[in-house]
């Protein structure tokens, strides 16, 4: 699914009915410069809650094979922007202790591999969404109506859009798994 697919559905939820049909038309050369002006912010909103999605609630997580035998690893060496660092292994798969500073982590051993979060890059309107951790477009296009409803001066429609954005990215990040209960006994 495209960024366009998604603003769709933001169009509809916003009440732009013009822009919803241009886009569903495929005739982007009709577009008007307040038309161009309120993709462009919408474009910005989607990115901006992508990343609070992959900051905040839902880790976009991903693994990346290194090589470091002096024990620092400088972050500018990963190949994402990350956030936060969950795991590194040594070529054993042995679990190494880390201690993370600013813009290095420090490892008590030769690491091979690393698992960390990272911080998404923007994308444009064209370009191809990677659906993480079970999001959709309808989660997507909630915060992207609230961001911006937010920005066009209507809080109280944005509070009511963020709202459902929140509650679903709730039900998304509950735990999932199976439910051990603590064994019975007799007393």
């Amino acid at each position: 699914m495209t960024v366009k697919e998604i603003l769709k559905l933001v169009c509809e939820f916003v009440g732009e009915k013009e822009l919803c049909a241009k886009l569903k038309s495929e005739q982007e050369g009709d577009f008007s410069d307040r038309e161009l002006e309120k993709l462009d912010c919408m474009v910005d909103c989607f990115n901006l809650v992508r990343q609070e999605i992959a900051s905040d609630y839902l880790p976009f997580l991903t693994k990346e094979e290194i090589d470091i035998n002096n024990s620092i690893l400088e972050f500018s060496r990963l190949s994402k922007v990350l956030i936060n660092v969950y795991q590194i292994k040594s070529k054993f798969g042995i679990s190494l202790r880390f201690k993370l500073f600013p813009n290095f982590v420090e490892i008590c051993g030769k690491a091979k591999s690393i698992v960390y979060s990272y911080l998404p890059e923007d994308l444009s309107l064209n370009d191809e969404v990677e659906f993480e951790n079970g999001l959709t477009a309808r989660v997507y296009a909630y915060g992207i109506a609230s961001e911006f409803l937010l920005v066009d001066g209507l809080s109280e429609d944005a509070e009511i859009w963020e709202e459902r954005f929140k509650e679903s990215l709730f039900v998304l990040s509950r735990k999932r798994s199976e439910h051990i209960m603590p064994r019975r006994s007799w007393r």
